[in-house]
């Protein structure tokens, strides 16, 4: 920083005291001062009160100097055109005021002022008050050259060389005071004059300099993350520069000196830490400079609530005048993050009226802040801008940005967000958002051939993934028919390659030839189809403790297999049915209970077998007599009576029909003989009792007993059409549609268990660790959550909003926690170090992915290295045996099963999300990483320690504000080819109430991102698919046809049916 000040003090100097007391005022000549080339490399000292303030030069006229040694580069500078090597004059000043003008041409060399990446202040570097005891006088002076001691400009009009001058003492100031410290107090002194610079330089008008402006932005991208005393003040003045920024599509001011796509993101950036202010103060009141003039009296009291409208047009205009892949993405992940914020304010009654900014007029001069204002006023405030930005993104997606990779799966993941957010919408407002997500899939997969890469297909699978979430997320939308219509034809065309609609010849399903995009698509659309079954009830997903075991209520484990059948479908569902005759449990008709086990995970179906529909059922059945009591029963029907005779003449049709003795063959003839013969001898035989005098006795008709065994699977199975005479099955080498498995063969019920412990969707973790101020080495860290007192009350809250509290080996259905009282009391005197994954686990689950939450501490290091010998667990806690070798399968490695104890989850992933709470924000360049995963490995696998690698680890660190606020950080993989992942980057500002949802859809994210870029990771209910198969070759029955058939026949044990 000390080489930042010198490039600005150690310049042509002037040879006069008292510059500006004897400064003409037709200009004056510049000389370089012999002082520059004797400074020492490692400052100056403090200059005197009365020293004149820099003058800046042409550096590129200038002969090159040593460089000096520093840890920060210098600071670009302006090009000053009208400064020679010899003179260097002002232009005269006439007494008429002149407009800045600026060189239009196109610069040859990049513009001075840029956005470069900087490195981080150095840890060894002095307070903000030490560094402005030294260079302030000189740095507020340079900023304020333009005005003397009463505040009255004494130069009317300035060169291009004094704002360049003015302009690096701005940025200079900026820079010194966004590196101050976490907790370091700034003398007020200091801090007011900063302000006054800032509220001069952000004013854009005819007589002010974009320049300055320009450099202010390019250095104030952290300013209001710095805990800054009373820096909430200039929130109207940077947003009015804000808009005169991001909402001017060409920057025509600012080209000829800036990079516009540097200046509009450091704006973007500025306006991440703005957004969550406003809801977070709400109707506090605040004074405001309307005009930015200290001296003036026009000071308006207003509310920050009141600026909220204002950010909302500037973060949709940027939107739509932004052509920066990288900026685009910024802006993404701040709409998520704002719209989530208000959701959650106003669902907790604690939305606001906006108020009326009728007066503000300068909104109206600027695109979309006027629709902005109204889109916001109302207690409906989030819904109204929730629909707006869907419209907004889905209709640039199909549109403008179809063709940008990066930013299309940045849409997909903040689509996917907003799905999530809890605010009353439209269901016109969804489908549309549905169809857009179809829409954009068509487009991607009718690319020609030579277009297609594995790019594009995991474009391609993420689009899948969003509609699967909006879809789970709002199961009503498949409720019309025009949207059911669509999925499923989007559906159709993943896994075959075209839609049957599209072609000229309708066709069935199963005549249609499979020719997907690629096996990943035609994987993600098979799992949207399971998405739309469950959602639709067709086949909802059951909890995976519900086994053979638990529907029979065997206490032995193992029992309940050997009362199911077993059967496999198509070679993807293994069906395991239970047959259950009536008067059990109460039942007075036979059921068929069945187990479906298939890719998208475990159901469960009950049938029963009745006479008469489900709506005129009775609740007793009846067993009488119903013959015997009805016989011999007259009616009180009163018949008609009708004459036996009536004579009719015959018309031309009765002679249509001929007699039967006309029709009589020979043949015909022959046989009548012979039954006319059959008949007379059996009245011969029944007349015999007769001749003999014995009576005949004649008994009632009674109903037959009961039957007691229905064959319900077979009848099942035969409704299915599984049991047509044409359909083989199984019996033959041939893969048939049917095959039957034999439950006794040895193993087939642990490798059953294994297919139930594999996950039917994402399931991931990430660990959560607590960082003091200071601390350096992992041990330090790892005792931070053993007790309440080390951590923040606000870390407490964050864990509790996060995850809902699980046992380790269970599976949960639930989402986060929602009775404090019950988290603390399970945290107890902990600092969160009961869910380190050995007994308890903070744990997320939706329809589509599982994420489980860990904080490791040193307690329980030694019990992990003990539990990591013991029989190993696998993402849902379920113990797993190990295979037979001699049955080891072919087409599946039972090695994939990932089988984790909670200690070697993070030594033995390659990449892992980390979230590390900070205390102080300088110490996340000091952050362990590589001492933090040695430290784990060597405790759980102390025999084959394995290398460690921080390259693919992936960070999250949150920083909270003395303003209730939290500062994000975070370091992800840079190979990755898919640009920033949302909703989070670096410099974000985020409130507590969407810190929690923010930080969940960020490890979603960044799981899913690392699936999509690796292309040997197969999805979860792939590999249900592979392990079913496999199941399928290892224990087919081998049985002969007619023994297969007789089997189905066969009657239920009166002891299966206990």
């Amino acid at each position: 920083m000390l080489t930042i000040v010198l490039s600005v003090s150690s310049g042509l100097t002037t040879r006069t005291p008292a510059f500006r007391d004897r400064l003409p005022s037709f200009g004056i000549n510049v000389t370089k001062s012999p002082f520059k080339d004797r400074l020492p490399s490692y400052g100056i000292s403090r200059p005197r009160s009365g020293s004149a303030p820099p003058v800046p030069v042409n550096i590129r006229s200038m002969s090159a100097s040593p460089p000096l040694t520093s840890a920060s580069p210098p600071y670009n500078r302006l090009k000053a055109t009208n400064v020679s090597k010899n003179t260097s004059k002002l232009p005269v000043i006439t007494s008429a005021p002149s407009l800045w003008t600026f060189s239009t041409q196109t610069p040859s060399v990049p513009p001075p002022l840029c956005f470069s990446p900087r490195p981080s202040p150095s840890p060894l570097r002095c307070n903000v008050d030490s560094l402005l005891h030294l260079f302030g006088c000189w740095l507020f002076d340079a900023a304020l050259i333009w005005r003397d001691s009463a505040g009255q400009s004494d130069i009317t009009a300035m060169s291009e060389t004094w704002v360049a001058g003015r302009a690096e003492a701005c940025g200079t100031l900026c820079r010194i005071f966004t590196c101050k410290k976490t907790g370091e107090g700034i003398m007020p002194l200091y801090l007011s004059r900063f302000y006054m610079v800032l509220l001069k330089g952000l004013q854009i008008s005819e007589m002010e300099c974009p320049p300055v402006l320009a450099s202010i932005l390019l250095n104030s991208t952290c300013l209001f993350c710095c805990d800054l005393k009373g820096i909430n003040l200039l929130l109207p003045v940077f947003i009015s520069a804000l808009e005169n920024v991001l909402l001017d599509r060409e920057l025509l001011r600012f080209k000829s000196f800036v990079c516009p796509v540097d200046l509009r993101r450091a704006s973007i950036l500025i306006l991440l830490s703005l957004l969550p202010v406003p809801l977070q103060f709400g109707s506090v009141q605040t004074e405001v400079l309307t005009d930015g003039d200290i001296a003036s009296d026009d000071v308006t009291p207003t509310s920050f609530l009141s600026l909220k409208p204002r950010l909302i047009g500037i973060l949709i205009g940027a939107l739509q005048t932004e052509t920066d892949t990288y900026n685009t993405q910024l802006l993404l992940g701040a709409m998520l993050s704002f719209v989530q914020d208000l959701a959650m304010l106003e669902g907790a009654g604690q939305g606001h009226q906006d108020c009326d900014l009728s007066r503000d007029n300068r909104t109206s001069r600027n695109t979309g802040t006027t629709g902005s204002t109204r889109l916001t006023q109302g207690s409906n405030a989030a819904a109204v801008l929730w629909a707006q930005l869907v419209r907004l993104l889905t209709q640039r997606l199909t549109a403008h940005w179809r063709n940008d990779s990066a930013v299309c799966l940045s849409v997909l993941e903040v689509l996917e967000g907003l799905a999530k957010v809890e605010v009353r919408m439209e269901e016109s407002e969804m489908r549309r958002a549905v169809s857009s997500v179809c829409t954009y899939i068509v487009f991607q997969c009718s690319r020609p051939p030579p277009s297609h890469s594995s790019e594009l297909h995991s474009i391609i699978v993420a689009a899948f993934f969003c509609l699967n979430v909006w879809l789970t997320q709002h199961p009503t939308l498949l409720d019309h028919q025009e949207c059911l219509l669509e999925v499923l034809e989007i559906v159709e065309l993943g896994i075959s390659g075209s839609k049957s609609r599209q072609e000229q010849e309708v066709r069935w399903k199963e005549k249609k030839e499979l020719n997907p995009a690629s096996l990943r698509v035609k994987e993600a659309a098979e799992m949207t189809l399971s998405c739309v079954m469950q959602v639709s009830g067709a086949c909802p997903v059951v909890n995976g403790s519900l086994n053979e075991d638990a529907l029979i209520g065997c206490s032995t484990s193992g029992d309940g297999l050997k009362k199911f059948r077993y059967f496999v479908v198509d070679g993807s569902m293994i069906l395991a049915m239970l047959e259950r005759g009536p008067g059990h449990e109460q039942e007075q008709h036979p059921s068929l209970t069945m187990i479906m086990r298939g890719p998208s995970g475990c159901h469960t179906w009950t049938l029963q077998l009745h006479l008469q529909p489900r709506e005129g059922r009775s609740k007793k059945a009846t067993t009488s007599d119903t013959c015997s009591g009805t016989a011999g029963m007259k009616s009180g029907i009163k018949h008609h009576v009708t004459a036996e005779k009536i004579d009719v003449s015959p018309v031309k049709a009765d002679q249509s029909i001929p007699a039967l003795h006309e029709i009589v063959t020979e043949n015909m003839q022959h046989q009548l003989d012979r039954m006319r013969a059959a008949l007379k001898k059996q009245q011969q035989m029944e007349a015999r009792p007769l001749a003999h005098c014995r009576s005949v006795i004649m008994t009632s008709c009674r109903l037959p007993p009961p039957v007691t065994h229905f064959q319900t699977a077979r009848l099942f199975l035969s409704h299915l059409g599984l049991l047509t005479p044409e359909t083989d099955p199984g019996i033959t080498g041939v893969p048939a549609q049917l095959v039957t498995l034999d439950s006794s063969l040895p193993g087939f019920s642990e490798d059953l268990r294994k297919l139930d412990q594999l996950p039917s969707k994402n399931c991931d973790s990430a660990f959560i660790f607590y960082m003091k101020a200071g601390q350096r080495t992992a041990t330090e860290m790892l005792k931070n959550v053993e007790s309440r007192c080390s951590v923040q009350s606000q870390f407490l809250d964050f864990l509790s909003s996060i995850g809902c509290t699980a046992k380790m080996g269970k599976r949960h259905m639930g989402g986060i926690n929602t009775s404090s009282s019950e988290f603390h009391t399970v945290l107890g005197e902990t600092g969160g170090s009961m869910f380190d994954g050995r007994g308890l686990c903070l744990m997320f689950t939706d329809a589509l992915t599982e994420i489980t939450f860990i904080v490791p501490s040193t307690l329980h290091i030694a019990e992990w290295s003990e539990f990591s010998e013991e029989p190993q667990f696998n993402q849902h806690g379920h113990s797993e045996v190990n295979p037979d070798p001699a049955s080891k399968p072919t087409s599946f490695k039972v090695e994939d099963i990932k089988s984790f104890s909670p200690a070697s989850l993070l030594a033995s992933s390659e990449s892992n999300v980390l979230i590390v709470w900070v205390e102080r924000f300088e110490d996340i360049e000091n952050f362990p990483l590589s001492d933090l995963l040695s430290c784990l490995r060597s405790q759980t696998e102390p025999r084959t320690p394995t290398e460690t690698s921080t390259n693919n680890n992936q960070l999250i660190f949150i920083h909270p504000l003395k303003t209730g606020l939290y500062r994000i950080c975070f370091h992800g993989n840079a190979t990755s080819k898919f640009g920033l992942i949302m909703p989070l980057v670096s410099g974000h500002v985020v409130s507590r109430r969407s810190l929690g949802f923010l930080v969940r859809e960020m490890v979603i994210n960044c799981c899913h991102r690392r699936r999509l870029e690796s292309d040997s990771a197969p999805p979860p209910h792939i590999k249900r698919k592979h392990m079913i198969s496999d199941i399928m070759l290892r224990y087919r029955s081998q049985l002969s046809e007619p023994a297969f058939y007789s089997s189905l026949f066969r009657e239920v044990c009166p002891h299966d049916l206990q």
